[in-house]
């Protein structure tokens, strides 16, 4: 390695100017031998005898900006930059560091482009190399003056001193003042210490010696005696002050500058002689002798390294050397501070006592002159202040006392009535942002005001307890991480058949943010993920309940689990919303009626909704939980202004789910996750197995670390307590005292040695159980887990969680108690207080909550050493200052880049034209090189932009973040998984494939293949038309089929231009100044919709058209199956029933007609408390008119029926009772009643209870609302509704949602309708011969069974017949034409005609033999059939006689004078759906 000389600048410009005026040759020589380094005379560089362009430009450069610098630098050596603008004056101060930089660096033997020239030009100006040390020595200078002047001072006051001692202090005293007023000579590089002298002391050594002009031998630069004895310590220099052998050949290698090979013994003594006088006077042989023992000591003492004939200076001597210096002032500092330090007390402690002395004096002077009340005064005083110092003492001496952690609320307490300062190490606690900014990126949060009150504000709260709206106010955030937990965090839901993609809480909370920002009310759909959680929560809840092989259920939950099958039918991922409606009124129903008290039955939440969030650690007894409702009971649905009351009312008005509010559709969603967790048993068992092993891994691994810290105290002994922080003062010294006196009692007992009693084999053993069972704990730990606990909290009882399924965050649930009015603080309802979410997402924020944690607390203390520990945290929070680092690493390298190629190509046009073609092609490989990198450098640069680029954009993707993604490639799988094993159900069911439709299909996305809401719709209405054609095909003349598909097709399209499909925030204009991109700032998408482009058909004319188009359809699968034949021959029977002549039979009408008159009469009777039986009562009246063909009467009693409140029936009763009033009420006498018990009325009005056997076997009544079963009366309908009650529900239909639950329940109806006519046909075509594709057939006829169903397309004839099918009776029929073209020419000719029987659908192919006239009688025994059957024929027989007297008006009856079988009166209805 080679060194450099430290020569002060003075010698230095000497030298060089001699040199050059010399020997220019050698210095250019010279100056050649130093790397990067070349110095002439005129400031030009030579280089193997020619001028080299780069260090020429380099040159003029460096003087042009010294030139700049010149005016700058003032006298005292200082730079004033003032008349300098900004960019000027950066450059100007990073010239001067670079200037000191190059000069330290030739200080410390390392190469430099600093030259002696350029030291010279700088020194010339006054430069300051070394600013500090010019300050230090000042400031030395400053104080050995005052130091000198005082001691002159004192020593005056003294006596005389003895002869001879006074001068020689005296010129002590005057050498000290002159060496102090010396400091100019420390701002040039001259004052620094060469190899081996001491730093500190500039002047120390000379590195060249100057003869003295003086007669009397003083040099100028002669050092005070103290200064002398320090510099003569390292260096060994004699006392005549002449350097010393040793030091001149330091010297001389230094300046030689021989850095490679060294300075031979001859140049050595050839410089010692030529710059040291005294060394020229000593004889050759004696200069010689001396020269070689000191080179030889030199080596010895590892100064100089020898290389061969050579020698170098030792760097690490000169290391050592400097670390001595620095030692020895450090020693001379701490004992000048130490001396300092006592001199300032001794005075102190002086002036106090004669402050005491003089406050002593003066009060003694006052109470001679005090009066009485003066003293009185005064005495007062005195004892507050003794009192107040007593209190201070008492203070420190608890201080002293206090060893943490201690408990934070006492800590913080006791700091703050003792006034004791915050502590240093403890920051300010940083503002934590709400968690719905977590979805603001890092860089944008700045934006955020920290005092936002806005909807993210507002989404962070959550509720204030049971007494400001109780459980169901919890708060968006707090329902978001419940149901978060439910479906994958604590709780986990994993079921085969309701597959659940795994998200994070972000997603959740992102899909949240389309509701709060209006982009799901813009698009006019939620979600994908939201509505895919509503609707496997909903299917969860309406399947079939699971139970043990030897588990019984009760009346009242089979009667549940019907009516939850029943809303099962008509869901979907457009209906799913009035799935929700009518599910959460049957629950207010249920709680609310007789049947869930007489049970004991409570409401879900009150079961297990407190599950995850109650801190209380002792659970609450089951009996307790399963006691009375408490006082302000509210049902279901809670207080009517709670958040789940105002979502379900408005649900209840049929408004669209993408209208509800964020937190209602979270209260909504929490609401059934808890029915989920009441309703599976095998839930809540799972959870409770986790928690006992997870409680029994607690337990080991707790043992294991109490059984290691024994044996390893039994091995190692116990630790030595550590001595806390001294307090300073005087009772910091009393407590110093004391503990010493303490420790000194305790030394002997400290000094024994301790024996373990314990072998490293049980600590061996000891350790490895303890790393097990922490093993064990650590990875069972997130299977395991049931309720997350909080890691830890902060002095304010806030507690601090992190989801371990979702590390990536944390969470803080801040507390803020508010004030309570005083009438509720009365009501002794423990009230919880409100809070707000809170959340830590990035690094600095970690780390500034952690710096706000004080350790002297034993919570906080617990917090900070949990979060210390939270690894997987610290890998998983953002640092934004990576990509920042990253972006300004490779700038840098693209500067350095540039800078090096506009070197290259100025060297290159340099050598261009010169002789040499080495040197040029040497700068010109060097350039094409550089070149190569310079591509290079720019494709990797490239890369990793693209790669950032597309790391951000995935970061930025909201159909990622939003769970749209997630919930397609879930589905996509599952596509996959059935295609490979495609069922046949899944082949022959395509139109009910909307009750499976992918809630990702709603949202209208190319790259998902979503088609919207509408199309949903549209496309299943479309599949079910296809299949009615194919069975009997469009006949309509007022339409075509390809009109009438061409409606679904046209809505479908107007609802795609009405929707604004947006994810995120919205792009900003142009122009637009604000940057942030979160949508917390960014305007509502429903803003922007206005100024839309041209929006398509309005909401409502799109649901009128799929009603038309739903209506339509339906009337047409009616029609063709002759369901809509069936009930048309009723009603005209029906019509027809007041023109029969026959007593008897019109005896049997009256009475039927009376048979709802008789029901709604004993309703009298009946208390208005049994709302069950009034419901009963009138269900069966309704029943009853609607078989009696009575429309008008039963659409009022269903009327009334709808007024039914829970615990409130009167209203109906009465309304029942206006409806038998109005049409003439009650003639006959209650004995007639034969529907109604009249012993169960007389108990009920007695107040007597049933037996238990009767009210086990009485049927429960359906908690269903009526809008349920009347959106199920399509196609036929059924018991308790008809195809009427289905048209109103369709009147009354404004939503999507509804007409989608409607649609679903007409799927179901009419792909089972079709299904059953198209294997009726099949069999029609086996009987008939007809090949599967259906174009050509055989001559004959197959003999069949005439019961066998069959149907074709056909129509109704006015003929009436008897028909005799095997297996029945006679029975009524009409005789069918075949409309099939196939059929009718099979048929044609044949001995077979097609009948359709009167009063059903069913239609059969029986021979011509056994058809009669429908008048003719027939002789045939009844008795041999079933009750049923007669029954039936009976019924279709009184059609029949109804519809023949209707077509044959003006005709005598054949049966008016005959008899006919009593007709059967209905027995007891029973409960419909």
């Amino acid at each position: 390695m080679s060194t450099e000389a430290k020569v002060p600048p003075e010698q230095l410009v000497a030298a060089a100017a001699a040199e050059a005026a010399a020997d220019p040759p050698a210095v250019a020589e010279a100056a050649s031998a130093q790397p990067n380094v070349a110095v002439s005379s005129e400031g030009a560089t030579s280089n193997g005898g020619g001028e080299n362009p780069k260090q020429a430009a380099y040159d003029k450069k460096w003087h042009e900006t010294l030139d700049q610098l010149r005016p700058l630098i003032k006298s005292d050596g200082t730079i004033d930059y003032s008349s300098l603008d900004e960019d000027a004056k950066k450059k100007m101060q990073n010239f001067v560091k670079h200037q000191r930089k190059c000069y330290m660096k030739r200080e410390n033997n390392e190469t430099s482009p600093m030259t002696a020239e350029r030291i010279a030009l700088l020194s010339a100006m006054n430069f300051d190399f070394n600013p500090k040390e010019t300050a230090k020595a000042k400031a030395q200078a400053k104080k050995q003056a005052k130091e000198a002047k005082s001691t002159d001072s004192a020593k005056k006051k003294k006596a005389k001193p003895k002869s001879g001692a006074t001068p020689k202090k005296v010129g002590e005293n005057v050498e000290r003042a002159d060496s102090a007023k010396k400091p100019a000579a420390v701002k040039s590089p001259g004052s620094a210490q060469t190899e081996g002298s001491d730093k500190k002391s500039p002047n120390s050594v000379s590195d060249t010696p100057m003869k003295s002009d003086d007669p009397d031998g003083k040099t100028p630069g002669k050092k005070s005696p103290k200064s002398a004895s320090k510099a003569s310590s390292p260096s060994g220099r004699k006392k005549s002050g002449k350097p010393t052998y040793l030091e001149m050949a330091h010297e001389a290698i230094v300046s030689l500058k021989d850095y490679r090979t060294g300075s031979s013994l001859i140049a050595i003594s050839k410089w010692i002689l030529a710059h040291h006088e005294h060394a020229k006077a000593a004889p050759p042989n004696m200069f010689k002798s001396r020269l070689s023992t000191a080179m030889k000591q030199g080596v010895k003492d590892g100064r100089f390294v020898k290389v061969k004939n050579s020698f170098k200076i030792n760097a690490e001597w000169t290391k050592k050397e400097k670390a001595k210096t620095r030692a020895a002032e450090a020693k001379k500092r701490q004992a000048e501070k130490k001396r300092k330090t006592e001199s300032d007390k001794a005075r102190k402690e002086k002036d106090q006592e004669k402050a005491k002395k003089r406050a002593a004096e003066e009060r003694k002077r006052k109470e001679k002159n005090m009066t009485p009340e003066e003293r009185a005064e005064e005495a007062r005083k005195q004892k507050k202040k003794e009192e107040e110092e007593a209190k201070s003492k008492w203070i420190s001496e608890q201080l002293r006392k206090r060893r943490f952690p201690i408990e934070d609320t006492r800590l913080h307490r006791e700091d703050k009535e003792w006034k004791q300062p915050p502590q240093k190490n403890v920051e300010r606690r940083p503002a934590l942002p709400h968690t719905m900014t977590c979805l603001v990126p890092p860089h944008l949060r700045s934006n955020t005001p920290k005092t936002y009150q806005g909807p993210v504000a507002n989404a962070s709260k959550s509720g204030a307890g049971p007494a400001l709206g109780g459980q169901n106010e919890r708060g968006l955030i707090t329902d978001a991480i419940h149901v978060y937990h439910f479906f994958c965090g604590d709780v986990g839901l994993e079921d085969e058949d309701h597959p659940i993609p795994q998200f994070s809480l972000k997603t959740l909370l992102y899909a949240l943010d389309e509701v709060l920002n209006g982009n799901a009310k813009a698009a006019k759909s939620l979600p994908p993920l939201l509505t895919h959680l509503f609707v496997t929560v909903l299917r969860m809840l309406t399947e079939p309940r699971k139970v043990d092989g030897n588990a019984v259920l009760s009346p009242a939950d089979l009667r549940l689990d019907e009516d939850l099958a029943k809303l099962g039918e008509g869901l979907n991922a457009v209906s799913w919303s009035q799935i929700v409606l009518f599910y959460m009124d049957m629950m207010e129903r249920y709680f609310t009626s007789d049947v869930s008290i007489e049970a004991e039955e409570v409401l879900p939440g009150d079961l297990d909704m407190s599950y995850y969030w109650n801190k209380d650690e002792d659970a609450m007894d089951v009996d307790d939980a399963k006691a009375e409702p408490q006082n302000g009971y509210k049902a279901y649905l809670g207080d009517a202004s709670g958040v789940l009351a105002k979502g379900f009312f408005k649900l209840q008005a049929q408004a669209e789910p993408w209208t509800l509010k964020a937190d209602e559709l979270m209260a909504l969603l929490r609401a059934l996750t808890d029915d989920v967790l009441a309703k599976r048993p095998d839930l809540a068992e799972d959870i409770a197995s986790r928690s006992a092993k997870l409680h029994e891994l607690t337990k080991a691994k707790r043992n294991a670390v109490m059984k290691f810290n024994k044996v390893r105290l039994a091995y190692e002994g116990p630790k030595k307590p550590t001595r806390p922080k001294k307090v300073e003062g005087k009772e910091g010294e009393e407590g110093d005292k004391k503990e010493e006196a303490d420790d000194a009692e305790s030394k002997e007992d400290d000094e024994k040695p301790f024996v373990p009693t314990a072998t490293k084999k049980q600590f061996d053993a000891a350790e490895k159980a303890k790393f097990k069972a922490d093993d064990a704990f650590d990875t069972a730990v997130n299977k395991l887990i049931s309720r997350s606990q909080p890691v830890g909290f902060d002095r304010n009882f806030n507690a601090v969680y992190i989801f371990r399924t979702d590390p990536s965050m944390l969470h803080v649930e801040e507390l803020k108690h508010t004030s309570l009015p005083p009438e509720i603080k009365n009501l002794g309802v423990e009230h919880t207080p409100f809070s707000t979410w809170h959340f830590i997402d990035t690094k600095p924020l970690f780390e500034q909550f952690l710096a706000s944690l004080d350790g002297r607390g034993k919570r906080e203390r617990e917090t900070i050493n949990e979060c210390n520990d939270l690894t997987i945290l610290k890998r998983r929070l953002l640092d934004d200052k990576k990509d920042d680092g990253r972006a300004s690493a490779r700038e840098r390298e693209k500067e350095d880049l540039e800078r090096r190629l506009e070197n290259a190509r100025t060297a290159c046009a340099a050598e261009d034209g010169r002789r040499s073609g080495r040197l040029a092609g040497m700068a010109q490989e060097e350039l094409q090189t550089l070149e190569e990198e310079a591509k290079e450098m720019a494709k990797s640069h490239a890369e990793e932009e693209r790669q950032e680029k597309i790391d951000r954009d995935k970061a930025s993707d909201y159909s990622m973040l939003t769970g749209l993604q997630t919930v397609t490639d879930l589905f996509a799988g599952q596509r996959a998984t059935r295609s490979s094993r495609k069922s046949e159900e899944d082949d022959s069911n395509d139109a009910t494939l909307l009750a499976h439709t992918a809630p990702h299909q709603l949202w209208m996305d190319n790259r998902t293949g979503g088609n919207g809401t509408v199309q949903v719709l549209a496309e299943a209405l479309l599949a079910v038309e296809a299949k009615c054609n194919e069975l009997s095909p469009w006949s309509r003349e007022d339409i075509s089929r390809g009109d009438w598909r061409k409606q679904l097709n046209d809505v479908s399209c107007a609802w795609a231009i009405d929707c604004v499909m947006q994810l995120g925030p919205l792009a900003k204009p142009e122009g637009d100044s604000n940057k942030d991109g979160a949508s917390l700032t960014s305007p509502s998408p429903a803003k922007r919709q206005k100024t839309a482009s041209t929006p398509g058909a309005s909401v409502g004319s799109i649901v009128s058209t799929l009603k038309a188009c739903l209506k339509e359809l339906e009337l047409r699968i009616f029609e063709f199956s002759f369901k809509k034949k069936a009930i048309e021959e009723a009603d005209t029977a029906a019509e027809n029933e007041g023109d029969s002549s026959d007593e008897e039979e019109n005896e049997e009408l009256n009475k039927r007609r009376n048979c709802w008159k008789i029901k709604i009469n004993a309703l009298k009777r009946v208390p208005t408390a049994r709302q069950a039986l009034v419901r009963d009562i009138i269900v069966a009246a309704i029943t009853v008119a609607r078989k009696s063909h009575l429309s008008q009467v039963a659409a009022e009693l269903k009327a009334a029926l709808q007024l039914l409140r829970p615990h409130a029936a009167g209203e109906a009763k009465l309304a029942a009772i206006d409806v038998l009033e109005k049409h003439g009420g009650y003639d006959g006498s209650d004995d007639e009643d034969d529907d109604v018990d009249l012993d169960e009325l007389a108990a009920a009005n007695a107040g007597e209870n049933n037996d238990a056997e009767e009210e086990a076997e009485a049927e429960i009544a359906s908690m269903l609302c009526d809008e349920v079963r009347m959106i199920g009366g399509s196609v036929g309908g059924d018991d308790f509704a008809d195809p009427s009650d289905w048209g109103d529900a369709l009147k009354e239909c404004k939503s999507v949602s509804r007409l989608a639950a409607m649609t679903q329940i007409f799927l179901y109806k009419a792909v089972d309708t079709l299904d059953q006519l198209a294997e009726e046909r099949s069999n029609l075509d086996s009987i008939l011969n007809i090949n599967a594709k259906r174009t050509s057939r055989s001559k004959s006829i197959k003999k069949h069974d005439t019961s066998t169903n069959i149907w074709c397309s056909a129509k109704l004839t006015d003929k009436l017949v008897k028909a005799r099918v095997s297996g029945f009776p006679w029975w009524p029929a009409h005789v069918c034409e075949a409309i099939d073209p196939l059929v009718a020419d099979a048929l044609e000719g044949s001995q077979y005609s097609l009948i359709s029987s009167v009063g059903n659908s069913g239609m059969y192919l029986v021979p011509n033999k056994d058809m009669i006239d429908f008048v003719q009688e027939t002789d045939e025994d009844l008795s041999q059939f079933d009750q049923s059957v007669v029954e039936d024929l009976q019924e279709s027989m009184a059609i029949a006689k109804k519809l023949w007297r209707s077509r044959n008006r003006g005709v005598a009856s054949p049966w008016r004078k005959k008899s006919r079988p009593r007709f059967i009166e209905e027995k007891k209805t029973e409960e419909t759906d």
